[in-house]
């Protein structure tokens, strides 16, 4: 029996006509231009329809609807047609609704006979029920369906789901999405046809810092704005991930419209909370999730060429961002100094931090307090990032534990380590911090 949690929710006509918008908008998400999701609710079990919201409209195209009209749509589930039909109701505050004939509420009923049940019996609301995705199709006004944790049977369909992928294999974003039907969009991709969540992590454009440690990759989770949940959309989906059986597969993007593809992954451990700026530059708790490839494999070797582009464009990201700003990030990325496998072995380094200290020493070389020896090939004066307890001796790529060094000085610190030179960088370091 499925766990009762309780939501307030209209009993009768009158009250649903006066019934605020927003339960049913959030109980509907874009996912994409192409593909809108329905958590479903009592109304879809009991009285064959759903309120479709104003954040949804469009996604039907609705516009032109008038109060007291209808429009005729086709929902497709597997080879199976279904007519329904969208109206706009009379009422002094019109309802948009989705209604349905009783085939398609027959097929509902088999597939999750359980909340039938739970509906009839109760009055309320549950917040764990089954979600419904609706596809656009090339024809106007037809739409595949797809139920969640209830596969298509048909003889197109087969029976198990295998990635035609070996990992380190490169896809553009449309093979992908063929591949896995999922939407276009997104760094959390569903797809209820193959029982997949395809997690993509986009160097080139995300917010987030997304990195492997060791054979671990921490992965953040989804909510651009304000402190996320792990009971939103697919955070949800993926914390659940054990018991759910919803395979989890990742992709990297280092260089635009070209995803790698890693393997398939599962949570190693309990996410963790982080500290992030959201999309509007306000700090907020994040969660990140640990995840291993499947097997324990490591993850596929990757050209050293590849990576090195894929932290050129982090640094051009970070030279943009004010340094408070980009102190914070660094203070709270993933810490540990852990190896990236490439062709050519090197620890790997977060353009954050290297920005950082960069910014702090201002063209002047922190040891010998002289100005940068020539300008790079971007103009800025040129100083080497110097971690003061080195990456080999396991020290951090922290903010507190840089120094931008003229490479004079760097090759010093490396031959001599003069202890009096440390102690000058760590308290250099310490106090350049401007982010508390």
């Amino acid at each position: 029996m499925p766990e009762n949690r309780d939501f307030s929710y209209p009993t009768s006509t009158n009250d649903a006509d006066a019934y605020n918008d927003d339960f049913h908008a959030f109980s509907w998400t874009i996912e994409s231009g192409t593909t809108a999701v329905k958590k479903t609710d009592r109304s879809v079990f009991l009285y064959r329809e759903t309120v479709i919201p104003q954040k949804i409209r469009d996604f039907f195209a609705l516009d032109d609807l008038e109060p007291g009209k209808k429009k005729g749509i086709v929902l497709w589930y597997g080879d199976n047609r279904f007519d329904a039909f969208i109206e706009k109701t009379n009422h002094p505050t019109p309802r948009t609704r989705m209604m349905w004939k009783p085939e398609f509420a027959a097929v509902l009923r088999t597939q999750y006979p359980q909340w039938l049940d739970f509906f009839m019996k109760r009055g309320k609301e549950s917040a764990d029920t089954p979600s419904i995705q609706f596809s656009k199709r090339p024809e106007p006004n037809n739409y595949d369906v797809e139920l969640e944790g209830a596969p298509v049977h048909n003889e197109t369909t087969p029976t198990e789901f295998h990635v035609p992928l070996k990992p380190g294999d490169s896809v553009d974003n449309d093979t992908l999405r063929a591949i896995f039907h999922v939407s276009p969009q997104g760094g959390m991709r569903r797809s209820l046809t193959t029982n997949s969540l395809v997690l993509i992590s986009d160097h080139t454009k995300s917010m987030y810092e997304d990195k492997w440690v060791n054979n671990f990759f921490h992965y953040t989770g989804m909510g651009l704005t304000g402190k996320q949940s792990l009971s939103f959309q697919q955070n949800k989906t993926l914390v659940e991930s054990k018991t759910n059986g919803v395979n989890l597969y990742l992709f990297e993007v280092f260089e635009e419209g070209n995803y790698v593809y890693m393997g398939e992954v599962e949570l190693s451990d309990k996410p963790y909370l982080s500290r992030q700026p959201d999309i509007e530059k306000n700090p907020r708790d994040v969660y990140i999730f640990p995840l291993k490839l499947k097997g324990n494999k490591r993850p596929p070797v990757l050209k050293k060429e590849l990576l090195e582009s894929n932290e050129e464009i982090v640094r051009k990201k970070a030279h943009k961002i004010p340094l408070d700003e980009l102190e914070f990030l660094a203070k709270y990325s993933v810490k540990e100094s852990g190896k990236r496998e490439v062709v050519s072995e090197q620890y790997s380094r977060n353009p954050r931090v290297s920005e950082v200290a960069h910014r702090r020493a201002n063209g002047i070389c922190q040891l010998c307090d002289q100005p940068a020896p020539f300008n790079d090939r971007y103009g800025e004066p040129f100083l080497e990032t110097h971690h003061i307890i080195p990456l080999a001796e396991d020290g951090p790529d922290s903010i507190e534990n840089v120094a931008a060094l003229c490479p004079n000085c760097h090759r010093k610190m490396h031959v001599l380590n003069v202890p009096e030179d440390v102690a000058t960088l760590k308290n250099k370091a310490i106090s350049k911090i401007t982010y508390h």
